[in-house]
């Protein structure tokens, strides 16, 4: 559920860039990042892999063994590299990082841009090329088994991340943003 919320707060960035101001956009992408590869969120994850993803796989037993501590090495790199402000698919898209807004952010602006980030991961583009990283050497290539890795990816990453995108709500997209920019969603509380 958090997982989600941290990744609705990048969405609502991206379909709201216009009222964002740069250090909006980078307080809640290094959030949503730092967040979705803590000790806090990436348990859930697992729970919500182990309840949904699971059950699809052709070895039910392997996945539920394998997948706990396959998964932490995944997120560890896969939620940072995803939600990093540098990046042209976060804040250093063409007039987001421009000058600064003269409003502050509203709590339902938050939650839409972290939307954003969850329908854009999804998309296909986004799937296949985090499929390509992750089987390449910068993850796969770094274990013993890096063909079993590559194969493993290009099976969980498409059931995972829409089944994590599955568990967002709004309370969590609420402390995402609060933890980002201080009281956006202060009625939360």
């Amino acid at each position: 559920m958090k997982f989600l919320l941290a990744l609705s707060a990048v969405l609502a960035i991206n379909t709201a860039t216009a009222e964002w101001t740069c250090d909006d956009c980078n307080a809640v992408v290094n959030t949503l990042g730092a967040y979705l590869s803590s000790g806090e969120s990436i348990p859930n994850q697992v729970d919500i892999l182990l309840a949904e993803v699971c059950p699809q796989v052709e070895d039910v037993d392997g996945c539920v063994n394998g997948l706990p501590a396959f998964w932490t090495k995944i997120a560890n790199v896969l939620w940072p590299g995803y939600y990093a402000p540098e990046a042209t698919w976060m804040c250093a898209q063409e007039g987001l990082c421009g000058a600064p807004a003269t409003r502050t952010i509203t709590c339902e602006e938050c939650n839409e841009g972290i939307m954003a980030t969850i329908e854009q991961i999804n998309s296909e583009e986004f799937v296949s090329g985090i499929v390509d990283a992750l089987s390449g050497d910068g993850f796969c290539g770094t274990v013993e088994d890096p063909e079993l890795c590559a194969t493993t990816i290009a099976v969980l990453i498409p059931l995972a991340l829409p089944a994590l995108a599955g568990a967002f709500d709004a309370e969590g997209g609420a402390i995402i943003c609060n933890r980002a920019i201080p009281d956006t969603c202060p009625a939360l509380y």
